[in-house]
């Protein structure tokens, strides 16, 4: 049964919840699941402002316009369903310190400013082009997709995001997508791209050849004529603006080795190449 489908009441007339023994959800108007708890007697655990959620919730229910989902379950099953369901959502609250006011955005919205802020902040091996979006696309279930290219030595920071501690929502929304990238499934095997994946948007990281970013480093009418600065999540990042540069560049596409299957194996170069048809320039500011 769906958490949407339980009897509910708004945050602030809560103290209508029946007494009985429950799991409650606590989710806004944008069913962003925020809290999950049980309560041997769900009126009292919220009749007053004694919970410790309760501070964080309240300063927040005028925009967010919080909501208490409830469903009835037995005493000695409370610790079960609990479990049960938090791990099923992964809500923001659950397992964090807590603080005087909710995030203003949900877990995996930070988490993807936070990398997209760090993939274009200069290093000494990268001072002017560290990370590239290099455009958008629509998968085919209508999804916007992004596409970022990023060098092999940032490739550690991706990991590390997938495996983050504490951050269950974070994890939840990592994944990967396989492809033979339009090559002979007999004769390659399949490139892994990371994804991350927002209510919004998917994003999309591949790796590039060295040479991809030195082309810029060291071409300052290139970055000119291929280069813009776009905001995404109010992050300010590289983007192509001229995807014609795939045509200027050659990358690498396949591996010199053969795999244990005796198939060669495709770098991210191929995946690119095999997106360019149905790939566009940013249009949009995402927000």
């Amino acid at each position: 049964m769906n958490w949407k489908d339980w009897s509910n009441v708004t945050f602030s007339e809560r103290h209508h919840l029946p007494e009985r023994s429950g799991i409650y959800v606590i989710a806004d108007i944008n069913d962003c699941v925020w809290y999950i708890g049980q309560a041997a007697n769900l009126k009292n655990r919220w009749a007053s402002r004694t919970h410790h959620r309760y501070p964080q919730l309240i300063r927040s229910n005028r925009k967010l316009m919080h909501r208490i989902y409830w469903q009835e379950v037995s005493i000695n099953c409370l610790d079960e369903r609990e479990r049960y369901y938090i791990n099923l959502f992964q809500p923001e609250l659950n397992g964090c310190k807590v603080k005087k006011y909710l995030p203003k955005q949900p877990q995996i919205e930070r988490e993807i400013k936070r990398l997209l802020k760090v993939l274009n902040k200069p290093t000494m091996l990268f001072p002017v082009i560290r990370s590239v979006v290099a455009g958008e696309y629509k998968d085919e279930e209508g999804t916007k997709c992004i596409l970022v290219i990023i060098n092999i030595n940032d490739e550690q920071i991706i990991s590390n995001s997938t495996r983050k501690r504490y951050a269950n929502e974070v994890r939840k929304a990592w994944d990967y997508y396989k492809t033979y990238c339009g090559k002979d499934e007999q004769q390659y095997s399949q490139v892994w791209v990371k994804t991350y994946n927002l209510n919004v948007c998917k994003f999309e990281f591949v790796i590039a050849d060295w040479e991809f970013f030195q082309y810029f480093e060291d071409n300052a009418d290139a970055r000119t004529q291929y280069l813009e600065e776009v905001e995404i999540f109010s992050e300010k990042v590289k983007a192509l603006k001229n995807l014609s540069i795939f045509e200027k560049i050659s990358l690498q596409e396949e591996y010199s080795y053969i795999n244990y299957e005796g198939k060669k194996s495709l770098t991210s170069a191929a995946y690119v190449r095999y997106r360019r048809p149905i790939l566009n320039s940013i249009t949009t500011i995402i927000s």
